[in-house]
Parts: C-alpha cells; sequence; structure tokens
C-alpha cells in the first residue's frame, strides 16, 4: 500500500489534513483558518524592552503578543559573550523569523537566523550553509548535489542546504527552486528596505501548499481534497513546481465526509483520550502539562507471558510503537517523561530503549532520548513548533480549572459553614444570604440544620439558604446584610483588640525566602556536602543553612601547654594573626585567633594567645617530654623484669633437678611438697610424676604452715 493525503475542511474554518502510509494513520495536521499563523512568518520588528535578567529582549511585531528573542538567536558583530543590553536598545529595528507559535501566555519565539523553505533547497541565513540532508545517504548522490551547490551564488549572508527531496531529481528541477528562493529573498529584502517597524515581510504558505511542499513525494497515490477553492489551489501550485502529481489530485463530491468515508473519524476521537489501549491488554496515560509530557506504561489485563519479567518487556515494547505513534498524532512536544515498566535484566532495558529509537527514526521532528534510569524512566525532548492538538481543540475547565477534579460534596458543606462562621463572628449582621448550587444548599439544609440554627439563635441573624441553577458546581457567594445598631443579647460590637497571627506576615516570609536563597548561592556544594553529611535530619529541616552551626571540637591537649606570646614579643607589637581580628577594640572576638574548628575558651580562662613559631617550640618540647617518659617507662619494666627473674633463680637454687625415673632422688622432697611437674619436650607438653604421693592428713595439709601446691 502506498501513501495517501487527506484534505478535510469544515464550515470553512477548521482545515485537517491527514497522512496515510502503508495503512496506518501516519501524520496529522490541524489548523484553524481564522487563527492567522505566524510559524514561519519573516517580521521587520521592533524592540519593545530589553530585559538583562533574562539575557533577552521583547519585540512589537505588530500583531499579537510581543515576540521572545534569546540573546542566543542573534547575529551581531559585537563580539562574543556579549550580553543583550550591549547588541540591542529599546526601538531598534531587526529582521527576524517566528521559530515557535504562541503558547497560552507565552508570546511567540523569534530568531534572526532566517530560513526560506523552498521544494529541493532551503535558504538559510549562513555563508558557510552549502550542505546536503543527512537522510540522503548515497555517496554518489551526494557529491553530485555538493557539486550543483558549487555552482549556485546564493546572496550576501545567505546559503542552500539540500533537502531529501531532491536526491533524485536532475539539475533543472533543483535549478528552478533555486531561481525561485533567489528571487523571493530579492523581494523580501527590498521591501523591508523601504517599510517602518512593525511590519510583516514574508508570510509562510497556507498548509495546503506546505503538505504539497514539504510531504507529498514520488510514492504518493492520491491527494483527496473535499472543497474545490483549496482543490483549484493545489493543482495550480503542482503544475508550476510538482506537474507529477497534477493527475493524482482528486476532489472529494460524496456527501459523506471525507474522514468518515475513509474511516479516520474513530481514529482521530482517541487522540483526546486520556488512557490508550494496547493490543495485548496493556495501556498507556498521558498527562499533559505546561511543563511536560508524562507517559505511564501499565500492563493491566495483559496475562499473556509466563512471568513478572516477561511480562514486562513484551508490554514494554508493545508500548514503544505507540508511543511514537501518539506523540506525531498529538502534536507533543518539549519534555517527555516515559515510565516504562519495570525490568530487572539489563539486555531487556537495553532492547526497550533501542526500540524506542528505532520507533522515533521515522519523525521528522528534531527529537533527543536520553538513557533509562534506574527507575525505568526515559526523558526525551521533541521539537514544539505549535500548540498541541488538544490545546488548540479544547479550553480550561471552569469548574476545575484545570486540575481534573472538583471537591467532595461534604468538602464543600464544611467550607460553606467555615466561611459562614468567620463571618458571622467578625461583623454584626442582621440577615445573611447564601446564594449555592441547588444540590448543596439541600445537602447542607438536611445535614447541618442543627448548626444552622444554632448560629442564628448565638449571633441573632437570619441565615438565609438560596439555591442558583446558573453558578458553578463548587462555588458559593455570601451576601450580608450589615445591622444598623448593636446586636441584642450580646456585647456592642464596636473596636475589637488586635490578635496576634501564628503566622509570619507575608512580605517577612518572601524576604526570609530572598534571604535563604542569597545564603545558599553565597555557599560553596563543599559546605552544603559537609553539612548534610553531619547531620542530614536537621539540614534537611534547618531554615537557614547559617543558623544550624556544626558542633565545635574542643581544643586539643597540647593547646594549653604552649607558652603565652605575650610574654616574648615586644611590647607595641602584636602578631600578624591578629593585626585585623583584635585591633579593634569593639569588635574583639577572642575566636577569631583560635585555630579552625576550635571551640572558643570562656572569658575566665582565656588568655589571648596566638598560634606563632613559639608555639611550635613549645609542641616540641612537648612531645619530647612524653617521648622521654615513655623511654624512661620501659627502662623501669625492664628493670622489674630482670628482678623479677633473679628472685625466680634464687627460688629454683634452693630445690633439687628433677631425677630421672631410674636413679634415686639425693634431697627427695618431703611427700607433701610434691607436685606435678610439666616439662616442655620441644612443642609437646608432658606430664612428669615425681613418684607415688602418700596420703597426707587433711589437718597437715591446710595447716597454716603448710606450703600450697
Amino acid at each position: 500500500m502506498g501513501s495517501h493525503i487527506l484534505m478535510n475542511v469544515l464550515d470553512e474554518q477548521e482545515l485537517r489534513v491527514g497522512v496515510i502510509r502503508d495503512g496506518r494513520l501516519e501524520g496529522l495536521v490541524h489548523e484553524r483558518l481564522g487563527d492567522g499563523q505566524h510559524l514561519g512568518n519573516i517580521y521587520k520588528a521592533k524592540v519593545a524592552n530589553v530585559e538583562p535578567s533574562l539575557d533577552a529582549a521583547f519585540l512589537d511585531l505588530g500583531v499579537g503578543k510581543n515576540g521572545f528573542i534569546h540573546v542566543d538567536e542573534l547575529v551581531h558583530d559585537k563580539g562574543k559573550n556579549k550580553r543583550i543590553e550591549d547588541i540591542l536598545r529599546p526601538g531598534q529595528e531587526i529582521i527576524v523569523q517566528v521559530t515557535k507559535e504562541a503558547i497560552k501566555d507565552k508570546g511567540p519565539c523569534m530568531s534572526m537566523y532566517l530560513s526560506v523553505p523552498g521544494r529541493y533547497l532551503v535558504l538559510m541565513h549562513s555563508d558557510e550553509a552549502k550542505g546536503v540532508s543527512k537522510r540522503i545517504e548515497d555517496p554518489a548522490v551526494r557529491r553530485r548535489l555538493k557539486g550543483l551547490l558549487e555552482s549556485f551564488e546564493p546572496p550576501k549572508g545567505l546559503g542552500f542546504i539540500v533537502r531529501t527531496a531532491a536526491a533524485d531529481r536532475n539539475e533543472a528541477e533543483i535549478r528552478l527552486d533555486y531561481d525561485f528562493l533567489k528571487r523571493l529573498w530579492a523581494e523580501v529584502e527590498a521591501l523591508g528596505e523601504r517599510v517602518k517597524a512593525p511590519f510583516c515581510l514574508y508570510q509562510e504558505a497556507d498548509v495546503v501548499v506546505r503538505t504539497l511542499r514539504d510531504i507529498a513525494g514520488p510514492g504518493l497515490e492520491s491527494i483527496v481534497i473535499d472543497q474545490e477553492a483549496l482543490y483549484d489551489e493545489a493543482r495550480a501550485f503542482a503544475q508550476v513546481f510538482m506537474p507529477e502529481l497534477c493527475d493524482r489530485i482528486q476532489l472529494h463530491r460524496d456527501e459523506l465526509p471525507l474522514f468518515s468515508y475513509y474511516g479516520i473519524e474513530e481514529r482521530l476521537a482517541q487522540i483526546y483520550d486520556r488512557k490508550v489501549e494496547l493490543p495485548s491488554g496493556g495501556t498507556i496515560v498521558i498527562e499533559q502539562t505546561e511543563a511536560l509530557v508524562s507517559i505511564d506504561v501499565n500492563s493491566s489485563k495483559n496475562r499473556e507471558a509466563g512471568d513478572v519479567e516477561t511480562t514486562a518487556f513484551m508490554t514494554n515494547l508493545e508500548a514503544v510503537n505507540t508511543i511514537a505513534e501518539q506523540l506525531v498524532l498529538r502534536d507533543l512536544g518539549g519534555l517527555i517523561i516515559i515510565d516504562f515498566i519495570d525490568m530487572e535484566s539489563r539486555e531487556h532495558q537495553k532492547m526497550v530503549q533501542l526500540a524506542l529509537r528505532r520507533a522515533l527514526a521515522t519523525d521528522k521532528a528534531k527529537i533527543q532520548v536520553g538513557p533509562m534510569s534506574r527507575f525505568g524512566l526515559v526523558e526525551m525532548t521533541r521539537q514544539r513548533q505549535r500548540p498541541s492538538h488538544k490545546l488548540v481543540a479544547s479550553s480550561e475547565c471552569p469548574y476545575c480549572t484545570g486540575t481534573g477534579s472538583i471537591k467532595t460534596l461534604e468538602s464543600m458543606e464544611i467550607d460553606c459553614l467555615r466561611e459562614i462562621r468567620q463571618l458571622l463572628h467578625s461583623r454584626s449582621l442582621s440577615r445573611l444570604e447564601v446564594v449555592l448550587p441547588p444540590e448543596v444548599a439541600l445537602a447542607i439544609l438536611n445535614a447541618r440544620h442543627g448548626e444552622i440554627s444554632e448560629l442564628e439563635t448565638k449571633t441573632d441573624c437570619r441565615i438565609v439558604f438560596t439555591g442558583d441553577p446558573l453558578i458553578k458546581a463548587r462555588e458559593f457567594r455570601l451576601n450580608p446584610i450589615f445591622r444598623k445598631g448593636p446586636r441584642q443579647g450580646g456585647r456592642n460590637q464596636g473596636e475589637r483588640p488586635v490578635r496576634p497571627s501564628l503566622l509570619a506576615p507575608l512580605l517577612v516570609e518572601q524576604a526570609k525566602a530572598i534571604q535563604l536563597a542569597k545564603e545558599l548561592a553565597a555557599m560553596k556544594p563543599a559546605e552544603l556536602e559537609r553539612e548534610l553529611s553531619t547531620d542530614p535530619s536537621t539540614a534537611a529541616t534547618s531554615p537557614s543553612p547559617k543558623s544550624v552551626p556544626s558542633r565545635p571540637r574542643p581544643p586539643p591537649w597540647w593547646w594549653w601547654l604552649r607558652p603565652s606570646p605575650s610574654a616574648l614579643r615586644p611590647s607595641g607589637t602584636r602578631p600578624p594573626c591578629c593585626a585585623s581580628c583584635c585591633s579593634d577594640p569593639i569588635n574583639r572576638s577572642p575566636s577569631r585567633c583560635l585555630p579552625s574548628g576550635l571551640r572558643p575558651v570562656p572569658p575566665r580562662v582565656h588568655r589571648r594567645r596566638c598560634p606563632t613559631p613559639i608555639l611550635m617550640a613549645g609542641i616540641a618540647a612537648g612531645m619530647a617530654m612524653v617521648v622521654v617518659a615513655v623511654a624512661v617507662a620501659v627502662a623501669m619494666a625492664a628493670a622489674i623484669a630482670v628482678v623479677a627473674v633473679d628472685v625466680a633463680d634464687r627460688t629454683d637454687a634452693g630445690r633439687p633437678a628433677l631425677a630421672s625415673p631410674d636413679l634415686p632422688a639425693t634431697n627427695p622432697t618431703p611427700p607433701h611438697r610434691r607436685v606435678l611437674t610439666t616439662i616442655a619436650v620441644g612443642s609437646r607438653h608432658v606430664r612428669h610424676h615425681p613418684g607415688p604421693q602418700p596420703s597426707v592428713p587433711r589437718r597437715a595439709r591446710h595447716s597454716p604452715g603448710a606450703r600450697s601446691p
């Protein structure tokens, strides 16, 4: 199956262009004809104001909102790294081009790097722009096209880029496009010299011409248009630039709408849904915010695989192609976060990333894809030139204001009664009318009837609930009627005492926030890391980095042994370290003289000492004293050991040596003094029994004069 282009016009206000390729809806262009598209237009603009804090400027285009231009999009000869205020000034006139449409409250983005596209060439603002599209991979074709570019003479300061459609075109067709772009730029340049800013110098072609110029290719089978005026416009453009397509342009004459006739209407209804179903039962949930687009992949009803890992892997692979298709159909851009199902296998994670890159390869928008994080998230960016189809076709809900949810009926009752109590107790009222939706009024009267009666009796005020079907679903309005005299049954409501508030004023909170940001900016990353590593719980809840100082270390033992330098210092002089911290008698701080991280000494003990060379001498003397003390202790221990050995030898000298088992002992030991002796033989211990020991009377063994074995 080939490619088909369908152009559908509804009520002459909306134009939709669908591109079908190989039976799949590959692209959709949605444009409101009365909105006035500005993308690609070239303006002679006037600088409205310069914002140095943003390094950007705002331009008056003469239509709609002011344009925004950053310093990186300026073409100037002031040199590199110049500030915006050095390049532009208010009232200056410059020629710029719209690179991104206005989205909600943001104005269009502008650039001085101009580009005018043709069918086969693109005229760009660069002297060195002589290249060939990267999609043309054949080396022979690239050499031929580069040789053709060398023969062209672009306007001053401009250059040409060869588009992909010129790969199979001959030199005559490409040169025809070259002559057209050169003549078009000459007219734009001449118009810019005659008119004053703000003025539109060049207007981009409408959606019909852009579709034929950018999308139509050799494989196109048919172009079907359901309006005769657009049909004539398309044939006129094709006869000049694309004669081979004239016979393929058709006019839809059936009464059934074009998209319904070809079965596309049902498919287009899905691009506004939040949840998209996958063929195997899984789902992807697409949430679009002003800053980014989040896409969540869920397995849901997918139960085909046998284990969790395989289910996650197959669902992610299936979701990859659907995500790439939805990005194009919904025209989503900016920062996109994709939350895939968690996979344990590194090989599966790599396969999903490669499959995503492959699915996005056919997208013509500029795309950057980051690696998958350990949480299964993939960050990517897609070029956004205009609002998405959802933003164009829808508006913010007046009830939920874009949040997607409203308060429950119980929460509405509580909020309404809270406002009633606050108003009744703060002012003297005779009647209070509460206007709210009928269902909310009925619920409050049924569920809170007792509380309302009590409030009426206590405050002497009649409370009336009125149902208004035109009010929003979760809103209410209080219409009080104030009392002329004092409240009956209560004290006179005159001057009330001022009640202290536990919350700081808003201006104070804002000043604290600004001061905290300045303190954080003055700190270094190493200081923050040290603070977080010291006490993470305190650092996480601390209102200020300087409000919770780190715990000081006590001074070392040698700090108190050092000599005082005041006795050795000449009179009238100070050491260099105290020249700044001790010279001021009012702001004198002893803690400044201490080494870094030491705790200052109390005033009654502190003596003004400063680290000087004499301090180092004192440290050396102290260390020498320690070494001497250790040496004396070692010598005394050795002497005690020698004396102990000598005493042991003398004691053993009075005893006989152990006799051999075969020879009798010359001086036998008394039986009651024989002991079990252990003799060390090599690495073994042998127990030696001198002989049988006669029994000793119990009284003799335990007598005071007996020697204990």
